[in-house]
């Protein structure tokens, strides 16, 4: 399975806010549209991205597999303001479906540039996981 890193607070606001839209240089490799993918708070963080009352509201973690989502679709940003208010001028726009806050995200795990391929143990982790938030959401 994959992963994308993605700075804070963005990674907060993809898996516990309505950020559905990543910002990147290039489009997703064809092959990948479709997949489940993990999303990875990287160790940077970007201060001036979101209001710090909007922030607070979601947790933090750096160095971690903090959700799952599907890599849904792939497009450039058309003027003026494309798949406002996340999605950029000038970049791909990365269009997330099905995200799934872990209830414990993954720590310790450290993150690359574009997609890459996450360590088993990492992956048995969230996979643990996944399962029982499926066991108790069907309680």
């Amino acid at each position: 399975m994959r992963a994308l890193t993605v700075r804070q607070p963005w990674a907060a606001a993809i898996a516990h806010g309505p950020k559905r839209t990543e910002n990147r240089s290039r489009p997703i490799p064809p092959a990948r549209l479709g997949t489940t993918i993990l999303i990875h708070a990287g160790q940077a963080e970007d201060v001036n991205a979101l209001p710090a009352d909007t922030v607070r509201a979601w947790p933090r973690h750096f160095g971690a597999i903090v959700a799952v989502a599907t890599l849904a679709a792939c497009h450039q940003a058309e003027k003026p303001r494309c798949c406002a208010p996340w999605g950029f001028p000038d970049t791909w726009h990365w269009q997330l479906e099905n995200v799934r806050a872990l209830p414990h995200p993954i720590l310790g795990v450290r993150g690359q540039l574009g997609l890459w391929t996450v360590p088993d143990d990492v992956l048995a982790a969230v996979q643990r996981q996944v399962d029982l938030a499926r066991e108790r959401d069907s309680q």
